[in-house]
């Protein structure tokens, strides 16, 4: 990295992931770290030096006016990651492959056959890349000064939706899968990121920062006419595929300001949110960046042990991929805690792709959601592996 890029570095969780900002003399940059167990720093116990430590994710920063890197616990500053140990595993799959870089902020298209992600490994700022799932040639959708993240494709399959820096601010965009035919969706003084198409492809929900609230607010914004309505607060909405209603699962901190994040979800009726509802709490982690399974009956969602803690300036808690059903009931945990594991995004195929270091460099995995070597949570283990873990409850209670 150039010296120049130094200037200054920030770097936080986003989206299950950490960002690192880096301020240059043209747009913002993101930095994919991956985050100490998924966009989230939560870590309780010390980790066994058996136990890989957690890592990276991205982070973006601007020019005159950069814009803020953000990470899964909404906070706009944190501190620089560090890469996990090589871990040897068996039962998951390696899809990507950067040698320099990393990748981030993975999505698989409804019918199963490509991979949507942003990477550095061509740029020391983040683009897009479409490939396809079980193939190596990668097609770079973005190539500019600016910082590109969180792509995810439309119910169709036809538009990929994201964010970028490259108005100023974090703004929503759409594009065709070529790259061609981009369209800004907001604009204005408020961070927007992680866009999520409504069942229909007509709606985007997003959440943004800097309104009159001064949270993280969940915005819904209307394709055809942009108009945008707020539906309440939280971070990093994902939009159930499930038809007959419109529901949305997001995180919400348990007490604001804090890292201690849950999962949540909530009906859209006649455009306000109805039956907020907290689907799952950890006692010992953060519970961050949400996916629903491809019929909206499940939930997978990552977990950072102790997020309140830092070592070093750096998590030391454990993050993993579990899953949970959408009523609270039967979580599982998908992953093994070897590297830092972060943004599970489901496939119609039944597995599960998320972000892993445990390779060395932050690249896309993939594993079974019935994968039988994992551990779920009702397992009785003794109490200092479940520190290490995080066990995850859950408590079903509709918000006040």
């Amino acid at each position: 990295m150039s010296k120049r890029i130094r200037k200054a570095i920030t770097v936080i969780l986003a989206g299950g992931s950490f960002l690192l900002v880096l301020s240059t003399a043209g747009c913002s940059r993101i930095s994919a770290m991956m985050p100490w167990h998924h966009s989230q720093v939560i870590a309780s116990a010390p980790v066994p030096a058996s136990e890989p430590k957690q890592t990276q994710f991205a982070s973006r920063t601007d020019t005159e006016e950069p814009a803020p890197a953000i990470n899964v616990f909404g906070e706009m500053d944190g501190i620089a990651p560090t890469l996990s140990r090589h871990s040897a595993d068996s039962g998951f799959q390696q899809h990507t492959f950067a040698d320099e870089g990393y990748d981030n902020d993975v999505t698989v298209s409804p019918d199963g056959k490509y991979l949507v992600f942003t990477s550095t490994r061509h740029n020391e700022h983040p683009d897009i890349y479409l490939q396809k799932v079980d193939g190596q040639s990668i097609t770079e959708l973005t190539s500019d000064n600016c910082d590109d993240a969180f792509p995810t494709f439309s119910p169709d399959g036809k538009t990929i939706a994201f964010c970028s820096t490259r108005s100023g601010n974090w703004d929503i965009y759409t594009m065709d899968l070529d790259g061609k035919n981009v369209t800004q969706v907001t604009s204005g003084p408020m961070q927007d990121l992680h866009p999520s198409f409504s069942p229909d492809g007509t709606r985007l929900a997003y959440c943004s920062s800097g309104g009159r609230s001064g949270q993280w607010e969940l915005w819904v914004v209307n394709l055809s006419n942009n108009e945008k309505q707020m539906v309440g607060t939280g971070l990093f909405p994902r939009w159930s595929p499930n038809k007959n209603k419109d529901t949305i699962a997001f995180q919400r901190a348990r007490q604001r300001g804090s890292r201690w994040f849950s999962l949540w979800t909530m009906d859209l009726v006649d455009g306000e949110a109805r039956h907020v509802t907290e689907v799952a709490v950890s006692s010992n982690a953060a519970i961050v960046s949400p996916a629903w399974s491809p019929d909206g009956s499940k939930l997978a969602f990552g977990t950072i042990v102790d997020p309140a803690r830092t070592v070093n300036g750096k998590p030391p808690g454990q993050q993993d991929v579990w899953t949970i059903d959408a009523d609270g009931s039967n979580r599982r945990r998908i992953t093994d805690g070897a590297g830092a594991n972060t943004e599970p995004c489901w496939a119609n195929d039944g597995r599960i792709f998320f972000v892993s270091d445990r390779g060395g460099t932050e690249c896309i995995w993939s594993a079974r959601a019935d994968q039988p070597k994992t551990m779920t949570a009702s397992k009785q283990v003794p109490t200092d592996e479940k520190e290490s873990v995080g066990s995850v409850d859950t408590h079903e209670a509709t918000a006040p």
